[in-house]
């Protein structure tokens, strides 16, 4: 079996639908997007779905196209509902009491699957956040918010503390249902993708787990995943589970979300999977810890640029400029590699280094700096007027080794992740420090 984001790092509708009333996990203030998903939706019986949408924008609606993609098994499946648009007002919110009240035309029967929304303005982009409560006939129920398109990726993706657990005399029973999507292509028709999950005991031992497949578009429920991924019978309590996309050649944007309810009255919760191993840090000798994104990626290992320039010094007095993003409060590390040792530089290659902030102060590094250790980056009032923003890396000759070209990687290692460090200015005949 294909497994490749498996490196960790070690070199440095009631029972039937299984939905689930608790905090949302990895959700984010950062709302506003002209992409928003509902990683779930439902209308049963057990449960129905009270939707908000809201435009920040003070002097322009927002005109928005939902589309609703069934999950297999559902009365709708596999047909798509393209539903009718609607516009947010400006500085206004717009609700709907129902996913049928958004999508009039839904089949009837139970309905599950995820709800894609997006912002049609050919003028400019206007975006818009979404939020929407779950609720069964007696009000119990729990906060699904909206999600950008971009932050579904094809990095292994991990949820713990699920349980399975038996009724007793004085608990109820609790069962955890999984779904798996893949997120729809809207420029391409888009090929099949193949998941993998595994599941762990509270002691981190394999119990089960399996594979599916997954047509763009389609959402699968794994009902109750303990007897779904061929766990042995009884209790699960704090385990977890794990899903990993199996194709190299295949990188869509996958969802990946666990209901863990209780039997009698169905109070449950929504666990958002987090994501754990991406893709590497462009250059980066296999996966990191952390999201498939490059603006933000936890590790980098990069020797050029985004145009192909190589990381280097010319002979003599010369200098280059990279432009990178940190988050703050945030701790980060960096240092320049010899390509020809694979390890940091030494004084001898004759390079030094330092990061300054958007303000010109000097963060890290030096004079005859090559790397510094794990680093503070400050308060969320101590940069940049409270924004997470640009800094700079300064590479330049330390003058000990003055007639030949010296080639470079910049290694830098974040807990919120950065940028690349593209060059800014290259080969400038300077000595700044």
């Amino acid at each position: 079996m294909n497994r490749i984001k498996q490196f960790r790092l070690v070199a440095s509708c009631a029972i039937g639908l299984g939905l689930a009333a608790g905090a949302v996990h990895a959700q984010s203030t950062d709302a506003y997007h002209s992409i928003q998903i509902f990683p779930v939706v439902v209308d049963t019986a057990s449960f129905s779905q009270r939707f908000s949408f809201h435009n920040p924008n003070l002097l322009s609606a927002v005109t928005v196209t939902p589309k609703y993609y069934p999950a297999t098994g559902t009365s709708q499946a596999p047909n798509l509902i393209n539903c009718p648009t609607f516009d947010i007002a400006a500085g206004k919110t717009v609700t709907f009491t129902s996913l049928r009240a958004v999508c009039p035309s839904l089949a009837a029967g139970s309905q599950f699957g995820f709800l894609y929304t997006s912002e049609r303005n050919l003028s400019s982009n206007l975006p818009y956040a979404g939020f929407s409560r779950v609720s069964n006939p007696q009000g119990n129920g729990f906060t699904v918010e909206s999600f950008p398109a971009s932050t579904f990726t094809s990095a292994d993706s991990f949820i713990n503390g699920i349980r399975r657990l038996a009724a007793t005399p004085s608990s109820p029973a609790f069962q955890t249902n999984c779904f798996l999507a893949n997120l729809n292509e809207e420029s391409a028709g888009g090929t099949a993708t193949s998941i993998h999950y595994t599941l762990y005991n509270s002691g981190s031992a394999v119990i089960g787990g399996g594979d599916v497949v997954l047509a763009p578009g389609q959402t699968l429920r794994l009902l109750d995943v303990f007897a779904t991924g061929g766990a042995v019978a009884g209790d699960y309590n704090d385990a977890s589970v794990r899903f990993e996309e199996n194709n190299a050649s295949e990188e869509p944007g996958l969802m990946s979300l666990c209901t863990t309810q209780e039997n009698t009255t169905f109070g449950a919760d929504f666990r958002i999977a987090k994501q754990e191993v991406g893709a590497g840090g462009l250059g980066y000798p296999g996966d990191v810890i952390g999201s498939q994104d490059n603006h933000v990626s936890r590790e980098t290992l990069v020797s050029a640029d985004g145009v192909g320039r190589t990381f280097e010094i010319a002979s003599g007095a010369s200098g280059n400029t990279h432009v990178i993003y940190f988050r703050h409060p945030d701790y980060q590390q960096c240092e320049l590699i010899n390509p020809a040792t694979g390890v940091r530089a030494v004084n001898g290659h004759g390079l030094e280094m330092r990061l300054l902030d958007q303000d010109g102060l000097v963060v890290s590094g030096g004079d005859l700096s090559t790397g510094w250790s794990e680093t503070y980056m400050g308060d969320k009032n101590d940069r940049n007027g409270g924004s997470n923003s640009r800094y700079t890396i300064e590479v330049e000759s330390n003058e000990q080794n003055t007639g030949a070209v010296r080639a470079y990687r910049i290694h830098c290692q974040s807990g919120s992740g950065h940028s690349l460090g593209d060059i800014i200015r290259y080969k400038e005949a300077v000595n700044r420090f």
